[in-house]
């Protein structure tokens, strides 16, 4: 009798050592479908974000090609801005006076003129 016990008890705890196996396994994938299925979500997230960004920049790039479309730029200064266009352009010739000009100082120093605010804007008004 105690060799029967001694088997029940054997198979008892085999059923319930396969029984908790089975749980655990279930338990275990699970799991594994709701991580998949929460990381599918993020991925449709993060897709519907990036079509939205997709379509932004679409839109950014047609607006951008209308602005540096000259007709348009012209057109938006005109009804928008109140300008009008310039029938003649006049042009100034502008010299470099600086520190790098050595020798315009030079020739200055020579002439040994006084130095003051007006002798560095001389060249606006033509005067050497």
């Amino acid at each position: 009798m105690r060799k029967n016990n001694s088997e029940k008890i054997k198979f008892t705890f085999k059923i319930a050592l396969a029984l908790s196996l089975i749980v655990v396994l279930t338990m275990g994938l699970g799991f594994l479908r709701f991580h998949a299925a929460r990381l599918s979500y993020y991925l449709d997230t993060v897709n519907k974000s990036i079509q939205k960004y997709t379509d932004e920049e679409i839109v950014l790039r047609q607006e951008l090609s209308g602005l540096l479309a000259p007709i348009r730029i012209y057109s938006y200064c005109k009804e928008n801005l109140g300008m009008q266009k310039v029938l003649k352009a006049e042009t100034l010739p502008v010299r470099p006076v600086g520190r790098h000009d050595r020798g315009a100082m030079a020739l200055r120093r020579d002439k040994k003129q006084e130095f003051s605010w007006r002798s560095g804007l001389a060249w606006l008004f033509g005067k050497d």
